[in-house]
């Protein structure tokens, strides 16, 4: 009897241990979706800064409808 507890409660800790890393790796697939959307965030500002910048060039000499 008292190796079929065992094994039942050594199975039950396997179990737990599994969900355990389960919800680490998902912790990290969250965290590595949120820098990747932080990094088009930023792609995306960069990419505006870029454009105000080449209107305001072409403004200052007079070369675009801006």
């Amino acid at each position: 009897m008292t190796d079929w507890f065992k094994a039942s409660l050594d199975a039950q800790k396997q179990i737990l241990d599994a969900q355990a890393e389960g919800l680490k790796l998902g912790q990290q697939a969250v965290d590595t979706g949120k820098a990747f959307a932080d990094a088009q965030a930023a792609s995306v500002k960069a990419a505006e800064a870029n454009v105000a910048a080449w209107q305001a060039w072409m403004r200052l000499w007079g070369a675009g409808p801006w």
